[in-house]
């Protein structure tokens, strides 16, 4: 571990022994980070991946210069197919240590295997081809879609997660189980993947219906020998017997007094548990009825839960597709970073930063994808400020305002050190009759570069408008 202040190599002790600055809150610091990298790396290993990245971002929080884990962050992602992210956060690795770092041999292995590169690129573009359908409603289309990419790229989770999603919605809980259960298998705690299931499971139990059959079994018939053969009667068909009169007479008078003992004795208890059954019955028939009425108000309330969160992720499904979406944003950047790897046109990485810094709040952009940003930005600007400069100055004394004006923003973009820059695009906007963009530019100077030249400049200026407008 090394001084923060001076960088001297540290001892046990609370101080440096070469410069003497207390670093008992650096070693704690350092300490935790590490701590926090070692807690990331026993849940990777076990497959919790969105824990891993949990721990590893506030490991880099700490330590930013945590090479080990921001690496691994960077090989966290990757497992998850986020290959974009992966890749900002191996090259902001390189940056902050060249020599024996395995984020360059990371980088250099997706460079080698171009193809395999391409592909994952091409797993993205169409990923958010499959959100398009969705929003367009082409739902089957988007299911074939989906199952091509997570056949391309098996660790994409998001890809697994929507194709789940897609298949609840056709009511393919089988089916949405088993896609579900893959992205469980790459990261066993993924929140979105729990709550999936867990809805899967739900849903695919108020589905089911308790299916009874009853079935009567016919009175077996009677059997017996007679002259050694076998006589097969059915039931309740008796052989007559012969007998005399008084024998037929005995057998009225006990069916008489059997009909009376029944109808007197028998018969009232009959109907009474007639009557007691049929009355059992008709409480557990409302008994069901109401537990049948209570859960289809509970199913009618998870059906409407299930419609606001459908509506929820398609408003959060916007925010990341089409052309000004978050993702097509990510590509753009991907593209220029592979763009510098490659040796390319510097001037088309720095065209693609400004379009992204046009249209994008990179302020609001994510750590790794911010910081690429920057470094991009960092490495192509000292050789574009100068020349973008020198462009604007020649187009401003041809008289080509228009143009001028865009080339002395893009002059500041690359460096805003140079407040001439932005006061002659100021300039340049009020000579092509653009005083409202004039104007905004001319109050940024007064705030930015107060008690300055070009900021009481800048000031009469917006004096002048103020009273050419009034």
């Amino acid at each position: 571990m090394k001084c923060y202040n001076c960088g001297a190599e540290l001892s046990e002790v609370s101080f440096c022994t070469n410069c003497k600055t207390d670093v008992t809150l650096y070693k704690k610091i350092i300490y935790m980070s590490n701590r926090l990298y070692n807690e990331g790396l026993e849940k990777a290993r076990v497959r919790d991946l969105s824990g891993a990245v949990k721990c590893l971002r506030q490991s880099l929080k700490l330590n930013k210069e945590n090479i080990d884990a921001r690496n691994l962050l960077g090989l966290v992602f990757f497992e998850m197919g986020e290959t974009a992210r992966a890749l900002g956060e191996w090259v902001i690795s390189s940056n902050y240590r060249e020599a024996g770092n395995m984020a360059g041999e990371y980088i250099g292995m997706i460079q080698e295997n171009q193809a395999e590169f391409d592909v994952l690129k091409r797993t993205v573009r169409d990923y958010n081809g499959a959100l398009e359908m969705c929003r367009q409603g082409n739902k089957d289309l988007a299911i074939i879609r989906l199952k091509k990419i997570t056949s391309a790229n098996s660790r994409y989770i998001k890809a697994y997660q929507l194709l789940a999603l897609l298949y609840m919605d056709a009511s393919q809980y089988e089916r949405a189980e088993r896609v579900i259960s893959h992205a469980l298998a790459i990261d066993k705690t993924n929140t979105v993947s729990l709550r999936f299931m867990q809805m899967i499971q739900e849903y695919a139990e108020a589905s089911e219906s308790d299916r009874k059959g009853i079935f009567g079994k016919d009175d077996e018939p009677v059997r017996f020998v007679r002259d050694n053969e076998l006589i097969i009667q059915p039931s309740g068909v008796h052989e007559p017997r012969s007998g005399s009169f008084g024998t037929i007479f005995n057998i009225l008078i006990g069916l008489i007094l059997g009909l009376a003992v029944m109808y007197f004795l028998v018969l009232p208890a009959r109907i009474n548990a007639v009557r007691e059954d049929t009355r059992t019955d008709i409480e557990e028939l409302q008994a069901n009825l109401d537990k049948r009425n209570a859960d289809y108000d509970a199913l009618q309330q998870d059906l409407n839960e299930v419609n606001a969160e459908r509506i929820r992720l398609e408003e959060s499904l916007n925010q990341y597709i089409g052309d000004s979406g978050t993702l097509a944003d990510i590509d753009k950047l991907i593209d220029a970073a592979e763009e510098y790897l490659s040796g390319g046109d510097v001037a088309l990485v720095g065209e693609a930063l400004w379009e992204i810094h046009t249209s994008v709040d990179t302020e609001g952009m994510s750590e790794s994808c911010r910081a690429l940003f920057d470094s991009l930005l960092a490495n192509v600007s000292p050789y574009l400020a100068d020349v973008t400069y020198g462009y604007a100055n020649g187009s401003y004394n041809m008289g080509d305002y228009e143009k001028s004006s865009l080339l002395f923003e893009k002059a500041y973009f690359y460096n805003n050190n140079n407040s001439d820059a932005i006061y002659f695009a100021a300039v340049s906007y009020q000579n092509a009759g653009d005083n409202i963009k004039a104007k905004d530019l001319y109050q940024f100077i007064v705030d930015t570069y107060p008690d300055t030249y070009i900021g009481s400049m800048s000031t009469q200026a917006l004096n002048q408008l103020a009273g050419v407008n009034g």
